[in-house]
């Protein structure tokens, strides 16, 4: 039988409920998510799915790509993403992922690169529990579609009360 809780007096109860950090990832699939050809400032919009609850922060977004391209990605709080009515624009943050400065060749046909440290505080605001991602492409050549193209994002999440 469970030991039953008694509280040893006002604000001094025999146990504590803590919040604990969990952080785990959210990842693109290579297969599915930024697929298309990309010129130069062209975008393509993906919702990753995954969060557990809708307020994360980012801490860490890993790239590995085919191509030794300067990409960014645009952080918005809803699938809406960008929006011509500034008060419904829900613009959350940008990280450049330049693989031609920063980059290293991790195998022959691949491309990667990490940014850590980062701090950015996302809000699901739409409460779909999704990072809706834009990557754009910066490089003057383009981005190639399917399997010579491939793009793979990952975000290291941590959870926020």
């Amino acid at each position: 039988m469970g030991k039953a809780l008694i509280a040893r007096g006002i604000g001094a109860p025999d146990f504590v409920k803590e919040l604990r950090t969990v952080i785990y990832p959210i990842t693109s699939d290579k297969d599915i998510h930024f697929t298309g050809e990309l010129a130069k400032n062209a975008v393509e919009r993906e919702n990753l799915e995954g969060l557990r609850g809708n307020r994360i922060r980012i801490s860490k977004i890993s790239i590995q790509a085919d191509q030794q391209l300067f990409f960014e990605v645009l952080l918005y709080g809803s699938d809406d993403f960008e929006e011509s009515d500034l008060d419904n624009d829900y613009f959350i943050g940008a990280v450049e992922l330049n693989l031609p400065t920063y980059g290293f060749q991790q195998t022959t046909t691949q491309w990667r690169l990490d940014i850590e440290n980062l701090n950015i505080d996302y809000v699901d605001l739409d409460g779909t529990k999704e990072i809706h991602v834009v990557l754009r492409n910066l490089s003057p050549t383009s981005k190639n579609a399917g399997a010579t193209g491939e793009v793979k994002l990952e975000f290291l999440c941590e959870s926020r009360a």
